[in-house]
């Protein structure tokens, strides 16, 4: 029994765009470097890092009232990563330097508050975001129902306000210090 397997790729017709494609990155990386976003870019993920573990307020903690315990609390967390997450893949110009700010995020956080990591990372609730925000692209509401949701308060209109307010906030105040950092496209 033979199997045709004309279609199959292992290698490139061309060797070398193995070699191109990762000289390319090298290039981009250096280029990124003399123009100053890598540094820029690995500051303002130490900034958002410390906006969200700071102890004594930080944007995480802009608003905390009567409508807020230790849940509400963690989901604003989680959704300050979230929009972090969403505004560097936004407004950064190239993956290379997206990918610098959000190691030095996620690293800043593991380092100073492993608690705060841990709940990131083994988070369901930063994945409904990301679905959501997929599923329903543009659509603050559908956000702030998530935030409800996980603040166990679905059915109550003003979480969801709440929870898109919030977002809206954070992502405002977010793309407010990318843009002044004056990262080079």
């Amino acid at each position: 029994m033979r199997c045709d397997d004309s279609d199959m790729k292992i290698m490139p017709e061309r060797v070398s765009k193995v070699f191109d494609s990762a000289e390319g990155a090298a290039v981009a990386f250096a280029r990124e470097k003399a123009n100053g976003n890598m540094d820029k870019a690995r500051a303002l993920g130490l900034r958002f890092a410390q906006e969200l573990i700071c102890k004594d307020g930080g944007l995480t903690s802009f608003g905390v009232g009567a409508f807020d315990d230790a849940r509400t609390v963690i989901q604003r967390k989680i959704l300050f990563s979230y929009v972090v997450n969403q505004v560097i893949a936004d407004l950064f110009p190239n993956s290379i330097v997206a990918q610098s700010a959000m190691s030095s995020f996620y690293n800043k956080i593991e380092q100073e508050s492993p608690e705060t990591s841990e709940m990131l990372f083994d988070s369901v609730a930063f994945t409904m975001y990301i679905l959501t925000a997929r599923s329903s692209p543009s659509d603050p509401k559908a956000i702030g129902e998530v935030f409800a949701r996980l603040c166990e308060r679905e059915d109550d209109p003003l979480f969801v306000r709440y929870g898109m307010e919030l977002a809206e906030y954070f992502t405002l105040r977010c793309t407010q210090t990318v843009l002044e950092a004056g990262l080079i496209r």
